[in-house]
């Protein structure tokens, strides 16, 4: 009862001392939700912003990310009926932007010539080649007519001519004015996604890391630090790099670290990459959102420099791009993980997953259901949860106070929306039920939930570089951060000290620069914070412990 109590204690004060007031949070966490995919979520969030009479020019950057987050969800008529009053605004400095989606939606309804005429409005270059590809990637199918009839009104858009030069490589007879007009575009090339800048390599000889730090710091919109608040969670990530570097040169390692804010603007980082230091870079963190690491993959891979998401578990780039890491474990390691936990300690093979609408979840239940058969196991139920139907998902599973028998040995519940949680907590406490039900690690932090239920409930929490709460190296770090900054680290800033240490120690003057030779030899490490770190041969984190309250502090089996 008394650990209980104390880690009670602890994540209670974790979330007073790391809450701060910010009008602006909502609005903030609707971006941060784009980039992950929980567009219906990002939408809720926006609404209030819309009104101009209270928030002015942020307005304007709120309809715009309503209508990019509902075009992503394919609400393409409310995407359009929500971009057209902004795009009446020709003097907004994003005006581009709303053109380019705009085109997006108009190729999505079908509506080629409309999509075609807004693209001729664009005069930034690298929207232009956006455009230029994304026409590509839906006239490649069009009409040979349709293509040969319109070349003159839209021959300065290179993907037009590209899908055209296609089409026409794509006959077996070609008619003699179609030969004529091969002749005039055989040599249209779609390029443009390759000007990524190559860089001049210079010989290492000072024993010196040196690091580039890209991040989105004002995700948000705007640009220098004087707009970054306090709610910001990508300077919570920076917080916590920043004081391990700080530790780091106090413990002897030659650091040089050059930090870039992308401002979430693809197009600005490669100018970013025009800076002579990315000369000599030996590594990279970041960037965050998946437009930015689009850009900084293909530059990453020419130039053969390791490049590190900090926050993501989504891995679709890591069979693309050699030189892609993930810190934190990614969706196919988080599968195994959990699939070897309960192959070891749960007993039966029936399973249940509920998951959110999120780009994580939604690929992590689609992975599970996948890898169940090559473990043996069998699925019962896999759908979306909400706060609404997440009581429906446990009745149908017969889980219920009394005697029934539950239909599932195991059910998985993968959300991070503590709207989520806190009906699942309280019902799970209602029924007294001995189904294990594992969550993600995130459920640990949520401020209402209750300890001690937790522990009698049987719930198994997932790790996604769980921070080791209970051990004397995360009570050392957080008072020698609040003594610096008067504050109490935030969980990005811890698993920003993390990344930082692991980094740190991976790759120096002692041990050498080959970043992917060294991991190999260090194989599974215990973390400066964390449970562990595993990257033997893998570019995200392998170590995925399935942690579980006893006595009231998180063990792993």
């Amino acid at each position: 009862m008394k650990y209980t109590f104390l880690l009670i204690l602890f994540v209670s004060l974790f979330f007073v001392e790391s809450y701060a007031q910010d009008q602006l949070a909502s609005y903030n966490r609707a971006k941060t939700l784009i980039g992950y995919g929980n567009y219906k979520e990002a939408m809720d969030l926006l609404r209030p912003y819309l009104d101009e009479t209270q928030y002015g020019e942020l307005a304007n950057y709120a309809t715009y990310h309503f209508a990019e987050a509902a075009f992503l969800n394919s609400q393409y008529a409310l995407s359009k009926a929500t971009l057209t009053p902004l795009l009446e605004k020709k003097s907004w400095n994003k005006i581009e932007d709303a053109n380019y989606l705009m085109a997006l939606i108009h190729f999505e309804e079908g509506n080629n010539s409309e999509a075609l005429n807004t693209i001729l409005q664009i005069t930034d270059p690298a929207i232009k080649t956006e455009a230029e590809n994304a026409s590509f990637k839906y006239l490649k199918e069009a009409s040979l007519s349709y293509l040969v009839g319109n070349i003159k009104k839209y021959e300065s858009n290179r993907g037009f001519l590209f899908a055209l030069k296609t089409q026409l490589e794509s006959q077996t007879v070609m008619s003699t004015n179609d030969k004529s007009v091969y002749n005039q575009i055989k040599d249209v090339k779609l390029d443009p996604l390759d000007n990524t800048p190559e860089r001049t390599l210079r010989v290492k000889n000072n024993g010196v890391l040196d690091v580039a730090i890209v991040l989105p710091f004002n995700y948000a919109g705007g640009t220098g630090v004087s707009n970054i608040n306090a709610g910001n969670f990508i300077f919570d990530l920076y917080q916590g790099i920043d004081f391990a570097i700080k530790g780091a040169v106090k413990e002897g390692v030659q650091l040089n670290v050059k930090t870039f804010d992308t401002e979430r603007n693809p197009s600005k980082i490669n100018s970013i990459f025009a800076d002579p230091f990315f000369d000599q870079v030996d590594l990279i963190i970041g960037p965050l959102y998946p437009e930015e690491t689009d850009v900084v993959a293909k530059f990453a891979q020419k130039n053969q420099i390791p490049f590190i998401n900090p926050l993501s578990n989504v891995d679709d780039k890591l069979d693309t791009y050699e030189f892609a890491y993930l810190f934190r474990p990614s969706i196919s390691s988080i599968s195994e993980g959990v699939f070897e936990y309960a192959r070891k300690f749960i007993q039966g093979k029936r399973i249940a997953i509920g998951y959110s609408n999120s780009t994580r979840d939604e690929q992590l239940a689609k992975k599970m259901v996948s890898d169940a058969t090559k473990y043996g196991f069998q699925i019962v139920a896999n759908q979306e949860i909400t706060d609404r139907n997440i009581r429906t998902f446990f009745t149908d599973l017969n889980l219920r106070s009394g005697n029934a028998t539950a239909k599932a040995d195991i059910i998985i519940i993968l959300s991070d929306d503590p709207n989520v949680a806190s009906p699942t907590f309280g019902l799970l406490e209602s029924i007294s039920g001995n189904t294990p039900v594992m969550v993600m690690d995130t459920w640990l932090f949520f401020n209402f939930a209750n300890f001690e239920m937790l522990q009698n409930q049987n719930f198994h929490f997932i790790s996604n570089n769980t921070i080791r709460f209970a051990s004397s190296q995360v009570e050392e770090f957080r008072e020698a951060f609040f003594e610096e900054n008067q504050i109490y680290p935030s969980l990005n800033a811890h698993l920003g000290y993390e990344l930082m240490n692991w980094v740190t120690t991976t790759i120096n003057s002692s041990k050498g620069f080959d970043f992917r030779k060294n991991l190999n030899e260090i194989g599974r490490s215990e973390g400066r914070i964390s449970y562990g770190l595993d990257f033997r041969n893998s570019r995200n984190n392998k170590f995925v412990p399935i942690l579980k309250l006893e006595n009231g502090v998180l063990e792993e089996k």
